[in-house]
């Protein structure tokens, strides 16, 4: 989720989500991986090869 201080800027840019705003780059929604339970996790990296890690 994006918090309301957050500037997007490039390619990234905030949507609409449940409650607040979330990210997004190049017009697709980030998302975490649910296997992933700590910072620097990469599990879901190129899974089913669709999902992929970001960098800001």
């Amino acid at each position: 989720m994006a918090d309301a201080s957050d500037q997007p800027s490039g390619k990234w840019t905030t949507v609409s989500a449940d409650g607040g705003k979330q990210w997004a780059y190049d017009g697709k929604r980030v998302y975490t991986f649910k296997k992933d339970t700590k910072a620097g996790d990469m599990n879901g990296d190129n899974f089913k090869n669709v999902w992929h890690v970001v960098k800001p």
